[in-house]
């Protein structure tokens, strides 16, 4: 989505609102999560001192297996896109700052979904869980323990301490 800020620089206004929604992309094909709605952004331009600062809040859905139990899940997300907002024009790189970019053109105009679509990737869960104390799969038959369960784990060790069952002998 592309937002006209010329009357925002040029004006003496303190803030400028941005909101809207982008369509979806597809992931990397290895990828088994799925934007399953459109992404949804909300946010500000502030002007501080003679700087520009941006904060957009990001929420979008999305689906996949859950990592422990593989029953497809579906979770909502929060993140947040901040940074200084600066003309494309005078692009340098400042080596000594830790907060992101975000340029506009020369026409004022500012483009977000590249910087909105790399805050969703890079905000992605490493590990996608259908909830926090998902017990996951039986290692020995693969029942899942969520809604059912086995009696195969009863003394099973694993094969990496079993030696210290000898420090502890049996009475």
């Amino acid at each position: 989505m592309i937002f006209d800020l010329s009357s925002f620089l040029d004006g003496h206004k303190h803030s400028y609102h941005l909101d809207g929604e982008l369509e979806s992309k597809l992931l990397p094909k290895d990828s088994d999560i799925r934007i399953i709605n459109p992404i949804k952004f909300d946010g500000d331009i502030f002007k501080v001192d003679s700087e520009y600062q941006i904060h957009v809040n990001i929420c979008y859905t999305y689906e996949s297996n859950c990592d422990r139990c593989l029953e497809s899940t579906t979770n909502e997300a929060k993140t947040v896109l901040s940074g200084k907002l600066k003309e494309s024009k005078g692009k340098t790189i400042d080596e000594d700052d830790d907060e992101e970019i975000i340029y506009y053109d020369e026409n004022d105009l500012l483009d977000l979904d590249s910087y909105i679509w790399s805050q969703v990737v890079s905000s992605l869960p490493m590990k996608v869980l259908c909830s926090k104390d998902c017990k996951g799969l039986c290692p020995q038959c693969g029942v899942n323990l969520n809604t059912q369960s086995c009696d195969c784990m009863g003394y099973t060790i694993d094969p990496r301490l079993e030696k210290l069952k000898e420090l502890f002998p049996k009475k």
